[in-house]
């Protein structure tokens, strides 16, 4: 009997080994269940936050390309000043790698110059996330998490709304600037039209107006305004609607949408001249900067856009086309902070001049790289 008592204990105490082993191993396993639902969600949100990051700073990035190294400085600057918290809005996202191309497809360069072409800019980070239950089973303390964005600007051909009710001419069709030179000044609307002054003719432009065309303009624009529009034609391609001026010109509302190639002609009115500088001088007080009318300080110093307004680019091919062959973006005239510049200098006989600022890049305060259009709108590359 004393035999197999101790065969019993004996054995009892292998059993009690085994519970032991079992336990262990089973706990092990579920600090190793805890930890992949722990640490791996955790990376999930990491992954999130970062993605998230990466995305909102590529938009603000592609936004501030224009084609020149500032554009590029200044979209480093925009990287810099998206919100880049993560770990639960504890932690920055530090050191961001920031590359440019001229196609989604790269190849990518840090600080490319000259700019000119650079349409895309691409996001990424990576930040180094503590694991707290994983590190049991594994050698490893620390998960590198890494997140990329790639946004840029993509040529557009129509709009349904957005554009002013003005025009600039040209006879260049090649985009994005159409042979427009930024910081030159271009008429919106043209100068009343009188074709029986002396001397006036299609090789002799300037004496078909009563007053000056802007100064920017060339001879080509101006006998192709002379030949193919006349009196009742001035650019303008919106409501005679004082109501409706209003809401064009500061909401930009259209009356119709406008695409390459339309041939806006049939649209085209002298407008209501008075209403009209009332409105843009407005527009313009509602800028911020009421005080630079050269384009490049304007886009140095503090503004907020209102000044700056896109218009179809046409040109007039004969007495009944007029086609868009692109669109540009242009500074108002400002004479401070509550401008009256173009109530002031403008009467029936006086064309609407603006500065030609460069490509219009939709949702900018700036300019854009335009493209073949002219005219862009930033998105993110999937």
């Amino acid at each position: 009997m004393m035999i197999l008592a101790r065969k019993y204990q004996t054995a009892r105490e292998h059993e009690r080994g085994f519970v032991l082993v079992v336990m262990a191993a089973a706990t092990i396993a579920m600090i190793a269940s805890l930890g992949l639902a722990v640490d791996i969600g955790r990376m999930f949100i990491t992954k999130n936050e970062t993605q998230a990051f990466c995305d909102s700073a590529a938009l603000a990035a592609a936004l501030a390309l224009d084609g020149t190294t500032s554009g590029i400085a200044n979209a480093r600057d925009a990287v810099s000043a998206s919100k880049n918290s993560w770990n639960m809005a504890t932690t920055q996202v530090s050191n961001p790698a920031v590359t440019f191309a001229t196609a989604a497809a790269g190849p990518w360069v840090s600080s490319p110059n000259p700019a000119t072409g650079y349409l895309y800019v691409r996001v990424s980070a990576n930040v180094p996330m503590q694991l707290y239950f994983l590190p049991v089973v594994g050698p490893s303390l620390i998960q590198n998490v890494a997140s990329s964005a790639t946004a840029g600007q993509f040529p557009i051909t129509s709009f349904s709304t957005g554009l002013a009710p003005y025009t600039a001419v040209s006879t260049d069709p090649v985009g994005p600037n159409f042979g427009l030179v930024t910081g030159n000044a271009y008429d919106i609307q043209w100068p009343q039209f009188n074709g029986s002054r002396a001397g006036c003719s299609e090789s002799n432009p300037d004496k078909c107006f009563n007053s000056a065309a802007c100064s920017g303009e060339t001879q080509a624009s101006k006998a192709a305004v002379v030949a193919n529009w006349g009196a009742n034609t001035s650019g303008y391609w919106g409501s005679t609607s004082n109501n409706m001026i209003q809401k064009q010109i500061l909401d930009l509302i259209q009356l119709q949408a406008v695409a390459v190639g339309t041939n806006i002609f049939p649209v085209l009115s002298n407008g209501q001249k008075q209403s009209e500088a009332g409105y843009l001088d407005e527009r313009a007080s509602q800028d911020i900067n009421g005080t630079d009318n050269d384009v490049a300080a304007y886009l140095s110093n503090p503004h907020n856009g209102r000044r700056l307004i896109p218009a179809p680019i046409v040109n007039p091919v004969d007495p009944t086309h007029t086609n868009v062959i692109g669109y540009g973006l242009f500074l108002l005239y400002t004479n401070g902070a509550s401008s009256n510049y173009y109530t002031r200098t403008t009467n029936g006989n006086d064309p609407f001049c603006a500065i030609y600022a460069g490509p219009y890049n939709v949702g900018s305060t700036g300019i854009g790289t335009g493209g073949a259009t002219g005219a862009s709108w930033v998105k993110l590359v999937l």
